[in-house]
């Protein structure tokens, strides 16, 4: 019999979901990843960076006060401006001026990127003078966040 006399077979195909995870990583399968995933795995990734940064930031600032209370350690910035309200407040003051001429001055997002670094290590610093986490910062945020967009 040749091919060509044969009754055509068509395949049938089924598309099902699981009832659970089928795959050892806890997902339904790892044979593919659809787009939507990769777009919140990259907002998840760019989140966890801001918080580890700020995090990391708000212990090496308490570190330097550790330092400053035992009176050890090297000479640093942090441990100025945490030994001086007024310097402290002045350069808050000038960062975040610094920060609004970049817009005023039409300057390139770089520059705009280092004023605002320089604005949130100095009101990072406060914080920790008042005694204030970023945790909380960051629950207040998100309280107001609906009311501020």
């Amino acid at each position: 019999m040749a091919i060509s006399s044969l009754p055509c077979i068509q395949p049938i195909i089924y598309l099902g979901k699981p009832d659970g995870p089928t795959c050892h990583t806890g997902s339904e399968t790892c044979y593919f990843t659809s787009i939507g995933d990769l777009f919140k795995e990259q907002e998840v990734e760019e989140t966890n960076l801001a918080l580890t940064t700020l995090y990391s930031l708000e212990a090496t600032i308490s570190k330097r006060e550790f330092e400053l209370a035992g009176k050890h350690g090297k000479r640093s910035w942090t441990k100025r401006l945490l030994l001086d309200e007024n310097l402290l407040s002045s350069k808050i003051r000038e960062e975040a001026d610094e920060l609004c001429r970049t817009l005023e001055e039409k300057e390139d997002s770089s520059c705009t990127a280092s004023e605002m670094a320089d604005v949130i290590y100095h009101a990072m610093v406060l914080l920790r003078h008042k005694d204030v986490k970023i945790e909380n910062v960051l629950e207040v945020l998100g309280e107001d966040s609906l009311n501020r967009v």
